[in-house]
């Protein structure tokens, strides 16, 4: 009985770690790829009030186009999509579209999605939970960790954004 009991707990242990490194049901379905997703930390993010950016790079392995609308996050009040041009920030109504097969970059001092109202500081070494909403595919919802970066150039103001219908 205790050699059965033993096997069993070691047939768990493994279905366990083998679950734990397949693909989720939501990475399937979504169609939607990715990865090297973070948030910065700055003096812009260190105090409730603050904003930051969130970066990634997103795949749409979908049959048709898509877009990136923004997303949600309980560590920020909204969360707008917005792009950098010639060092000023501003928002874009309407969302990052994603053509099929296509990888769209959200990076400092380009395009971006932006957290504003934070109602905690995101320092260095946060990690925040984040999900991406597109239209033409399944929401996506990741742990992201928070890190310096000197790159970028924008400015963030706490006065109203411009917003922009490209």
């Amino acid at each position: 009985m205790r050699k059965i009991s033993l096997l069993l707990f070691s047939i768990a242990v493994i279905s366990a770690s083998v679950l734990s490194v397949a693909p989720s049901v939501a990475d399937a379905k979504s169609g939607v790829t990715i990865s090297q997703a973070w948030v910065r930390s700055s003096s812009y993010s260190d105090h409730v009030g603050g904003m930051t950016g969130v970066f990634a790079s997103i795949t749409n392995r979908t049959a048709h186009a898509i877009t990136l609308l923004g997303g949600n996050t309980n560590v920020a009040s909204t969360v707008q999509t917005h792009q950098v041009v010639n060092g000023l920030m501003s928002q874009k109504s309407g969302g990052f579209k994603i053509a099929k097969g296509a990888t769209l970059v959200l990076q400092p001092g380009g395009l971006h999605l932006m957290l504003m109202g934070l109602n905690r500081p995101i320092l260095a070494g946060d990690s925040i939970v984040f999900t991406f909403k597109f239209m033409g595919a399944q929401a996506r919802t990741l742990k992201l960790i928070a890190k310096p970066v000197v790159a970028g150039g924008e400015v963030y103001s706490p006065s109203p954004i411009p917003s922009t219908g490209n």
